[in-house]
């Protein structure tokens, strides 16, 4: 089996300070208030947050790739799966288009030995 090697995404002080809001959106949603308030309106939610239309439509989307290029922290979007409804191999599947069974067989642990 062929593995892609990943993308790599340069995370520049530019790019931190571009992503810093959706990163502390994110990292509010360890908070359980936060969690509650976005799980029964997430729209509320991202507009007192002071979000974007283009950084809802991220989220809206689960386009974890374009977060990462819009500068969220990587650390950000592991604390967001959880109130997305999402596991981190289910996030690592959706940024390299494959289900999650495709992603577990490409982690070392589970290759096949040749």
């Amino acid at each position: 089996m062929s593995v892609s090697p990943p993308r790599r995404i340069a995370y520049t002080g530019e790019v931190s300070r571009k992503g810093y809001r959706m990163s502390k959106f994110f990292v509010g949603l360890t908070e359980e208030a936060n969690r509650t308030v976005f799980k029964a309106d997430p729209e509320a939610a991202m507009q007192r947050a002071g979000l974007t239309e283009f950084e809802k439509g991220l989220i809206r989307e689960r386009d974890f790739l374009g977060m990462l290029d819009h500068g969220v922290a990587i650390y950000a979007l592991g604390k967001a799966g959880g109130s997305m409804g999402l596991s981190l191999m289910e996030i690592g599947a959706r940024m390299r288009g494959e289900t999650v069974e495709q992603f577990l067989a490409t982690r070392p642990l589970n290759r096949q030995q040749s």
